[in-house]
């Protein structure tokens, strides 16, 4: 077994800083496009499981209450259909330059990408 595939196997605990990259790259587009500050959980899970980042119904509220993730969206209600991005006067986020948010999803991308996604 390689350890690609231990590291990567069905719900494994998902990268924080891929997670985060995630949500500070969908941040600065809101911003660029003067759109809302949210997201749809349903569309939050489709793109972090592009990226091959595992995030389901079932843990993405935890996920969004706990660092580093917690310093950038708002808590989730229970039952809530979207994910809100926390103002910048809220809480100070972390530090991670757009760039670097940027290179992270791209690099999860083309990780993605590469996988085998067969059945055989």
């Amino acid at each position: 077994m390689k350890i690609f595939e231990v590291a990567d196997f069905p719900g494994a605990t998902p990268d924080p800083e891929q997670l985060l990259g995630l949500v500070q790259f969908l941040d600065g587009r809101a911003e660029d496009t003067g759109a809302k500050k949210q997201i749809s959980v349903a569309a939050f899970i489709q793109l972090a499981q592009s990226l091959d980042i595992d995030v389901s119904q079932d843990n993405v509220a935890d996920l969004v209450g706990q660092p580093p993730l917690s310093q950038v969206l708002n808590p989730m209600e229970p039952g809530a259909n979207t994910i809100t991005f926390k103002s910048p006067g809220q809480e100070a986020a972390p530090g991670m330059p757009v760039n670097k948010a940027q290179d992270i999803v791209a690099t999860a991308a083309k990780s993605a990408m590469k996988k085998d996604r067969s059945l055989g």
